[in-house]
């Protein structure tokens, strides 16, 4: 299977372990709310709007609270781990990874290291080399709001990627699943050294990398 595949299998299992009110890194969100958001993105395009522009959350809260009151928990578990509906557009060949790879790994994490027990999973080296990918490709997107420079030294990887340019540089070391949480905002559980000048580091880590 692909990484996106395994990772849905794998998000779909601990939803159903954890139960809906278990806790995320999404600020606000319970298990719940992640799952609905994961079925809204792939299913429904009137919800799209609402997540990215605030003047649409009325229609994105209207369209998350019809989908929550079409089955119990466990039955939108289940709508979830067998893929997108019949008109989806992720139902395209080779969209529904290249989207979803990080997505999910993403989200998988964002349940996985909000619960007490948390620590991170050993992803393998097949699922690293992807997601190294995944920064070559769209790192400079992620680190686009950057104050200051982004050079990224990947474990297992031997040479460095500039993401972003700048005068002042910092440097982030570990492993690609670890610098994609900390690309995209997951800062207070993100296994990465950031490396430079203390006012390079200090304004890089107050910048926003939400995704």
């Amino acid at each position: 299977m692909s990484i996106a595949q395994d990772e849905r299998a794998g998000l779909a299992a601990d939803l159903s372990r954890l139960g809906p009110d278990a806790p995320t890194l999404c600020k606000g969100w319970t298990a719940r709310d992640l799952l609905t958001h994961l079925l809204l993105r792939e299913n429904d395009p009137l919800a799209i709007p609402g997540m990215a522009v605030s003047v649409f959350d009325a229609v994105t809260r209207t369209r998350a609270d019809k989908l929550e009151a079409s089955g119990s928990f466990e039955d939108l578990v289940t709508r979830f781990a067998h893929g997108p509906g019949r008109f989806s557009v992720f139902r395209i060949p080779g969209l529904a990874s290249a989207a979803n790879s990080m997505a999910y790994f993403i989200h998988h994490e964002d349940l996985l290291r909000a619960q007490p027990d948390r620590h991170p999973r050993e992803l393998g080296h097949r699922v690293e080399l992807r997601l190294a990918d995944i920064i070559r490709k769209y790192g400079r997107a992620l680190a686009r709001r950057s104050p200051v420079g982004v050079r990224v030294e990947m474990t297992g990887q031997t040479d460095p990627v500039t993401l972003h340019p700048g005068n002042r540089i910092v440097t982030l070391v570990g492993k690609p699943s670890e610098v994609i949480l900390l690309l995209t905002g997951r800062t207070s559980v993100a296994q990465v050294d950031v490396l430079g000048e203390p006012a390079a580091i200090a304004a890089f880590m107050r910048s926003d990398h939400s995704l």
